[in-house]
């Protein structure tokens, strides 16, 4: 084509075709893609960071992770494993890391939880890192390290401020993930490793949802995946799915009244009704096993066990009218106070399995609304539970260290000092007030008419973890019975997450608000812009 029908096809409006010397190679292509944006290089000097000063916490100088507290062959036992232990005792004392095939755990079904994915995959590592056993849980550390640092550095990136703000974001939530209250769990036998570190990516998924295709794809793998390793890690975390999958399909639709359905005609809000569709699947199909199968009723009335002979029937001088009113005989006070597994437990009694309908979370619930001066008491006991944060009763350390049986280690508590700070019994009196004030913070700034693009994402996501604080409160507090303080760790966390949000969104309104009152209002002049806020390109 000459340069004069190349100007008539442009006057004409016309493109002209394009020269094949000059388009790019495919080498060109995909050298462009993997070209390191401002953003890309950001998220990946904070996930190195993450993950090398998480490496440094849990290795140096020896591994530590959370002892068995004889929950662990639940899970483990199911994949045919035991661990090495030498003859030293197995369960409270030590952390035990290589583990082998056991003949004993053959046929055994394996119990439903999403930690099975690391631990497989912690498996397949096991011989790549060079470690001993069939399989090794360091090598389920690392793992679980390099997932949260993909959450801290997603979660920092995630919100639309300045460089400083990101990092100390990152700072404050790494001080939360590396705390032994949190921590310790991750190369530990249990599933509560899974339930936090899909916390930390369901926080960090919101951040990116109803901010274009791109953006909303990043979110709801983030936000698919943690919610997947949340909700499925075990049966007292599968009420998370009601906040997570609601804020993926809510935080997804288009600004807008409320009642307008036009909102969610977008592909965007397709791909986000998919994700939620899937974990509600699971959610249902989980249900549907726990229900059913032998193991889930025999778990459901042990703990139901626990529940009522601790928590509810804990005094025998007030034990009597409680057990009339669960339907057991009033002759049973004499158990009061003892969990399942006590050698002079309610299980000894003859008449027990005549009874054994009655140890169910509907016969519990039913109990807890016609008593409702009891939803008080035995919540406010559990959240004091809750407000001890960390539990000191198992060991940390492996054998070799040379510590003491039972010790437990203090590398990073910076949150468990701070949480240690408050008023011992407050319980309620923190949690309440604490979820209440950053719900209402989080609506209001939703509300409001042109909130900055990083504070309707910040409360996005503090109302999220705060929904999904207060929901896991509720299964370990009136349904579980003992071990509350460890099952606590998903509300502390999630609250933990919601209230470091919180304080940012808070500061940067009074910030806002002293600016506004300093200036003085010119017609036309644009609204004073937030100090964490991006200057405008």
């Amino acid at each position: 084509m000459t340069e004069s029908s190349r100007a008539e096809a442009s006057a004409n409006g016309a493109a002209a075709p394009a020269d094949p010397a000059a388009q790019p190679s495919r080498w060109q292509r995909w050298r462009s893609a993997l070209q390191l944006t401002s953003f890309r290089r950001r998220w990946l000097s904070i996930f190195a960071l993450s993950f090398t000063g998480l490496m440094i916490r849990f290795l140096v100088p020896v591994p530590v992770a959370q002892a068995d507290n004889r929950d662990g062959p639940r899970l483990m036992c199911g994949l045919g494993l035991e661990p090495v232990t030498h003859g030293m005792p197995r369960f409270f004392r030590y952390a035990y890391f290589q583990y082998d095939t056991a003949a004993k755990c053959d046929g055994r079904a394996p119990y439903p939880s999403s930690q099975l994915v690391p631990l497989e995959i912690a498996r397949l590592l096991t011989p790549v890192f060079g470690l001993h056993g069939a399989l090794n849980m360091i090598a389920l550390g690392i793992l679980m390290c390099a997932l949260a640092a993909v959450g801290i550095a997603s979660l920092a990136m995630g919100l639309r401020i300045r460089l400083w703000a990101q990092l100390l974001v990152a700072a404050v939530i790494w001080l939360f993930i590396a705390d032994s209250a949190f921590f310790d769990v991750f190369a530990g036998p249990f599933s509560e490793g899974a339930a936090l570190v899909g916390l930390l990516l369901t926080a960090a998924g919101v951040l990116y949802l109803g901010r274009g295709w791109r953006s909303t794809i990043i979110g709801l793998v983030l936000a698919g995946t943690g919610g997947f390793l949340a909700i499925l890690s075990k049966e007292q975390y599968l009420i998370l799915a009601m906040p997570i999958c609601l804020t993926i399909v809510l935080a997804t639709a288009q600004p807008g009244h409320w009642r307008r359905l036009e909102r969610f005609r977008t592909r965007e809000c397709a791909a986000a009704f998919g994700v939620s569709a899937l974990l509600a699947i699971m959610t249902v199909a989980y249900l549907g096993w726990d229900f059913t199968s032998h193991y889930g009723k025999r778990l459901h009335y042990i703990q139901a066990v626990d529940m009522i002979f601790t928590d509810i029937v804990n005094k025998r001088s007030t034990a009597g009218p409680a057990l009339r009113a669960l339907g057991l005989p009033a002759s049973w006070k004499r158990y009061a106070g003892r969990y399942y597994w006590h050698p002079r437990s309610v299980r000894t009694n003859p008449n027990f399995f005549r009874y054994v309908t009655k140890f169910t979370d509907s016969n519990i619930a039913h109990y807890l609304i016609t008593h409702p001066a009891s939803i008080w008491t035995i919540g406010q006991a559990a959240a004091i539970q809750a407000q001890k944060f960390r539990v000191t009763q198992l060991g940390d350390y492996p054998v070799y260290a040379g510590h003491r049986p039972g010790a437990y280690e203090s590398r990073v508590i910076v949150m468990t000092w701070l949480m240690h700070q408050l008023p011992a019994g407050l319980g309620f009196g923190w949690y309440l007030p604490l979820w209440g004030a950053m719900a209402v913070l989080a609506i209001a700034v939703i509300a409001m008419r042109r909130p900055n693009r990083w504070q309707r994402d910040a409360a996005v996501l503090v109302l999220c973890m705060t929904c999904c604080a207060a929901t896991a409160f509720i299964p370990p507090a009136y349904f579980a019975g003992i071990s509350t303080t460890r099952h606590m760790v998903g509300t502390n966390l999630s609250t933990g997450i919601a209230l470091v949000f919180a304080i940012a969104l808070a500061c940067s309104l009074v910030y806002r608000a002293i600016s506004r009152s300093r200036t003085e209002p010119v017609t036309g002049a644009p609204a004073a812009m937030p100090e964490l806020a991006k200057p405008s390109s």
